[in-house]
């Protein structure tokens, strides 16, 4: 027998049951986890771009003597207070979060947008009411849901728990270029949905940024934003975007017939011609240019390396490619083979 009922309910639904002390935002069945500012802003930009939130499960009983509905949160109370206390003006999105509405309280945001306001109030909250269920039964549903739930892997925990805006261009370029990771065969749409795009993305702007590191260091990083991000994002991503730009023009029948289309290998091919672009940070070999009169030899060169990684026999490769093969084999992704791959493949560029 069915013991619950998914339903929708506005912001100002909540609003008012709060107001008429009908909500009741106890933590009893969950952690009693503090949120910082950054996940608070978080969520209302969230909610202000119209973008779905998880879902909120409530108890709600029937109080007899005052013939009212009382409504228990069971699971989303952070959620709820969150959105509450912005409605109160307890705090202002961040404008690292939404440029427009950022530094805005909720009572001022009808000076930007005389819409905002209302569009905020009739977001809509999707919620499973666990009706008059009592204690032990709430606990059986939630120990069921965890049952069947998927363990995050690191990048989800980490996306869990960051809201710096390293994770904001991370998650913007990620999404941007779905069709250039599937396409290539890069990742496939499993893999997306678990984050390995923003496992990649993260990893190579973190190149960019401090030059070649160990994939290893990526939580470290996203910690080391979370306190303080002092690059330009707009200029991260369009320096992301001439990058891969130059891949395309190389390989212009793409990736997925290379072996660049595994994962450690295509981090060199990035890290390669951001170099040749940009330059990368702690990385002494000089690059030759691509142009127009070396383009064609270039495209050749690295589309015949592949031919390297079929070879039974490499007697007669140098120790260069022979080491590069072993290296790139391996697909150790700690800092000392992630550079030497990389000066191996502008070495060869430099050669034409």
């Amino acid at each position: 027998m069915k013991n619950f009922d998914s339903r929708t309910y506005s912001i100002n639904d909540f609003l008012e049951w709060h107001d008429k002390k009908q909500l009741q935002l106890s933590p009893k069945f969950q952690r009693k986890s503090v949120w910082t500012d950054d996940a608070r802003s978080y969520l209302m930009d969230t909610i202000i771009r119209g973008k779905p939130i998880p879902k909120i499960f409530i108890r709600q009983t029937l109080n007899v003597e005052t013939r009212q509905s009382i409504r228990e949160v069971v699971d989303g109370q952070q959620r709820l207070r969150t959105i509450l206390s912005f409605l109160n003006d307890g705090f202002a999105i961040s404008k690292k979060h939404n440029e427009k509405y950022g530094g805005y309280y909720f009572s001022q945001l009808n000076s930007v947008d005389s819409e905002i306001q209302s569009q905020v109030l009739n977001y809509e909250l999707a919620v499973d009411l666990l009706v008059n269920l009592p204690d032990k039964e709430i606990l059986d549903v939630f120990s069921r849901l965890n049952s069947y739930a998927v363990v995050l892997n690191d990048q989800e925990k980490i996306h869990a728990s960051h809201f710096s805006e390293f994770k904001i261009i991370v998650d913007r370029i990620s999404h941007k270029y779905n069709d250039f990771w599937t396409e290539n065969k890069l990742l496939t749409n499993q893999k997306i949905l678990r984050m390995e795009d923003a496992t990649l993305v993260a990893d190579l702007v973190i190149a960019m940024l401090e030059g070649i590191q160990s994939k290893k260091q990526i939580k470290s990083y996203y910690n080391k934003y979370e306190k303080t991000f002092s690059f330009n994002i707009n200029q991260i991503e369009k320096d992301f975007d001439d990058t891969i730009n130059l891949i395309k023009i190389i390989f212009d029948e793409g990736l997925k017939n290379t072996e660049f289309m595994r994962i450690h290998l295509f981090y060199t091919l990035f890290t390669s011609f951001y170099h040749i672009l940009f330059k990368l940070r702690d990385f002494d070999l000089v690059a030759n240019n691509i142009n127009n009169k070396n383009l064609e030899r270039i495209k050749l060169e690295l589309t015949n390396l592949s031919e390297i990684f079929d070879l039974k026999i490499i007697t007669h490769l140098t120790p260069e490619e022979i080491q590069f093969l072993n290296d790139s084999r391996r697909a150790t992704t700690d800092t000392k083979i992630r550079t030497r791959r990389t000066e191996f493949i502008i070495n060869k560029i430099n050669s034409i």
